[in-house]
């Protein structure tokens, strides 16, 4: 959902631009060579398994997408039975409804603050990231961003800090989380091979900017292929290093929608909406099953959201346990190109993941101090989320870097953690952006000024107290 091909870390000149420098562009020719030096800068060597803790493969969801090992369901009312006319399959969903347990849309929350003057000289913003603040001001409604030194929390930026907003790959971080909590558990076998058809029955074509396309070929250029299988602990660095949809929800299929729900809830996310699979979140706004317009499914969806987490699990299901359904839905989108570009922006704007800026800064804050619970959970999830670190330029400035991005039509989303050479202390930021016009977002996603200023922010000591005073 992200397309999130972190691209521009190639640039390593002193004069490219920001996350040009934290490697956080996307897709720009010239990264896989980058890609294939090691996957990250933390790396360890997992605790060893009980005798017979990993004695099965991980599964190739062929008929039924499993839990990673049995656990109780947590006691929710049925999901209602989806309209005829918008039911995907006739069917009974084999396993959770996505929204078992978290809501579908955000409840309601803060006001969106409206009240910033574009007028104001930016000389003091680096010219990279001066239109990325330009916009904030201009557009304050549609922007939330919090960024603080850990430990000077009440020193740092708050702009519609509670404002819930549209996260798009930002919420794998659920995924990998609770990924990194089941081999913690002993639950998953990091080692265990994972076929490339599994994970290729949840890539549905155009709609990660081929952002899995890229995930493999980079697997198979640092040799994590053979005989059409990789490891399972390459799958998480497919969807934080390239963001690839496909497989995030693979991963999701293996631990189950409760289980990300329940990851989320123990995380502290109390404005986390729930994240659906992507594919069924692109299914849901067009598919070859649909007898009315996409509008008119987007208003059901919107009056029953309940509907739409039921259809969005059952089409996403559908696609990757039927090969008959697959086909057919992949030849019906190559012959109408649908959905298009506004139905992509409505539905992601209004029905995708969501949650604050404020939540989010609070969890990368956690993971950059080592706080999600045991250490060797904690190296889990930086192992997956510091490769920008492999990047000279990056260990030229800081001890230590994590970032996970997100994009959507008109969305663009980042959340960062990183500790500045000049000063051990972890900065944290988080910046989320809607309704970007198409032109504006086009043109972003070559220049990445969101991902300036974050850099500006994490690594220059008086670039949060500069921002304050832009938007005071």
């Amino acid at each position: 959902m992200n397309g999130a091909r972190v691209g521009r870390g190639v640039r390593q000149s002193a004069g490219s631009g920001a996350l040009g420098r934290i490697a956080a562009g996307f897709i720009v020719a010239g990264l896989l060579t980058a890609c294939r030096q090691a996957p990250s800068a933390v790396t360890t060597t997992p605790p060893p398994a009980a005798s017979g803790a990993f004695a099965d493969p991980a599964p190739a969801l062929p008929a039924a997408l499993p839990t990673a090992t049995p656990r109780p369901s947590p006691t929710v009312e049925p999901a209602p039975t989806a309209a005829p006319r918008l039911t995907p399959t006739p069917w009974p969903l084999a396993g959770d409804p996505c929204g078992v347990l978290l809501p579908l849309r955000p409840i309601a929350g803060a006001t969106p603050v409206a009240t910033p003057d574009a007028g104001q000289s930016l000389d003091e913003v680096p010219e990279s990231a001066r239109e990325a603040v330009r916009w904030l001001l201009l557009e304050p409604q549609d922007v939330a961003l919090v960024a603080f030194r850990v430990g000077q929390e009440a020193h740092g930026v708050y702009h519609n800090a509670d404002v819930s907003m549209p996260l798009a790959s930002v919420a794998k971080l659920i995924t990998l989380i609770a990924y990194a909590e089941a081999v913690a558990a002993r639950e998953v076998d990091p080692a265990a091979w994972v076929p490339l058809e599994a994970l290729d029955s949840f890539y549905l074509p155009n709609s990660d900017l081929s952002a899995h396309r890229y995930a493999l070929e980079d697997a198979a250029g640092r040799d994590l292929v053979a005989d059409g299988r990789t490891p399972v602990e390459e799958v998480p660095w497919m969807m934080t290093r390239h963001s690839s949809n496909a497989a995030s929800d693979y991963l999701g299929a293996l631990l189950g929608q409760a289980r990300l729900e329940e990851t989320a809830v123990r995380l502290g996310l109390t404005s986390q909406t729930a994240p659906c699979p992507f594919l069924g979140q692109f299914l849901a706004m067009a598919n070859h099953t649909r007898t009315v317009s996409d509008a008119a499914a987007q208003a059901d969806y919107l009056a029953t959201p309940a509907l739409y987490g039921l259809d969005a699990s059952r089409l996403a299901e559908a696609y990757a346990t039927d090969e008959a359904f697959r086909r057919a839905e992949i030849a019906w989108r190559r012959q109408v190109r649908r959905p298009t570009m506004p139905t992509q922006q409505q539905y992601s704007a209004a029905l995708g993941p969501q949650a604050t800026a404020r939540d989010y800064a609070g969890l990368m804050a956690s993971i950059g101090t080592n706080a999600l619970g045991s250490g060797y959970l904690n190296i889990l999830v930086r192992r997956y989320l510091e490769w920008p670190m492999q990047f000279p330029v990056n260990q030229e400035r800081f001890w230590t870097m994590g970032y996970k991005g997100g994009s959507l039509p008109g969305i663009l989303t980042g959340v960062y953690y990183a500790e500045p050479l000049h000063d051990r202390t972890p900065v944290v930021v988080a910046i989320f952006y809607r309704h970007l016009p198409m032109p504006t977002y086009r043109q972003w996603r070559r220049d990445w000024p969101q991902d300036e200023l974050a850099l500006w922010l994490l690594a220059e000591p008086t670039a949060i107290t500069t921002l304050r005073r832009l938007l005071d």
